[in-house]
């Protein structure tokens, strides 16, 4: 989940907070980020230089010029299009004001609430588009679940903070290499049984895997029992409504 490929992401929140909670996510995943404190530092940034901007996290709740009125800025000032917003919000319920988001010309909505795996994985969906299509189609979810995987006869535990019904990005500061075959155990919630699938190892973080929380494996699942690809399918689409990652 580190990216060699890093974004300019900017973020606008008028909470010391969460511009630090949201800044050390993405600096730790490989982006470069810097930030404004209300609706107007945004538009007087964007009249200087918006070329420069890969995506805007955008809060709602701000002084003065809002979220909402910073979108409408953007619209009315030739500037939608030219880089995605992904708004973000403490107060507002992603039902009550999807609609305005999208006509606003927003990409998505998120709440406060949200874990590190859960913003960086809706900021990588947006940020990375063609790389939802590279391969066989899947969804991947956000999750944080432990995971024993087996190398042979060594088995290590590490954390699941992806997975989709082909696949899993586990975190762990071992280090593995591609194309190395493992056995991963873990539970989802929802499903009693424990699963047990087999893998491969298709990319690695590398070195920073024992210095980042994002360091690890993308694992793609080469053995699955049909119980298991079904309760991978339902607990997939379970997580996608729940998260609202279909909006």
């Amino acid at each position: 989940m580190i990216t060699k490929d890093a974004k300019n992401i900017f973020i606008a929140d008028d909470s010391v907070f969460f511009r630090t909670k949201l800044s050390d996510i993405f600096v730790e995943a490989g982006h470069n980020v810097r930030f404004a404190r209300d609706g107007r530092e945004v538009i007087n940034e964007l009249k200087i230089n918006s070329s420069g901007i890969d995506l805007l996290i955008l809060d709602l709740q701000m002084p003065d010029i809002d979220g909402f009125g910073v979108l409408k800025w953007i619209s009315d000032n030739g500037q939608k299009g030219k880089f995605p917003v992904l708004a973000v919000t403490g107060v507002y319920e992603p039902g009550d004001v999807m609609d305005r988001l999208k006509a606003l010309g927003a990409a998505g909505l998120v709440t406060k609430g949200f874990t590190p795996e859960q913003i960086l994985f809706r900021v990588n969906r947006i940020l990375y588009p063609s790389k939802q299509a590279d391969g066989v189609p899947r969804t991947r979810v956000p999750v944080s679940i432990p995971a024993d995987f087996s190398v042979g006869e060594v088995t290590r535990t590490g954390y699941l903070l992806n997975i989709s019904e082909t696949g899993a990005f586990l975190h762990t500061k071992a280090e593995l290499l591609i194309g190395t075959r493992l056995t991963l155990k873990f539970s989802l919630s929802g499903i009693e049984r424990v699963l047990e699938l087999k893998g491969a190892v298709k990319w690695t973080t590398g070195e920073a895997a024992s210095k980042t929380l994002f360091g690890g494996a993308g694992i793609m699942f080469t053995s699955l029992a049909p119980e298991d690809q079904e309760s991978l399918k339902e607990f997939v689409a379970s997580e996608i409504k729940r998260l609202g990652l279909d909006a």
